[in-house]
């Protein structure tokens, strides 16, 4: 059976500064860049690391996290995240 995902809320790119993407508790996660990793860093509502893990070049990953935490890209640039759904 094909997946299904549902937008629901804008596209944004990640850096070095957290952000809650939209407060969704499911992200899908895209790295554009050609040759370079990003470390994705989930931060929690205290401030406190709380997982991460490595992006390869021209992948996605879905990520599921609590609403209140946020997201930290070791990219600059070429790294963006969507909140979204499964239908």
């Amino acid at each position: 059976m094909a997946e299904v995902i549902k937008l629901v809320g804008f596209e944004t790119t990640l850096n070095a500064t957290a952000n809650l993407v939209s407060n969704a508790v499911l992200v899908k996660i895209s790295n554009a860049n050609t040759t370079t990793a990003s470390v994705i860093t989930v931060v929690n509502a205290a401030g406190a690391n709380t997982a991460n893990t490595t992006l390869l070049p021209l992948t996605e990953i879905y990520l599921q996290k609590p609403t209140d935490s946020k997201l930290i890209s070791s990219l600059t640039s070429l790294v963006t995240a969507t909140p979204i759904a499964f239908s």
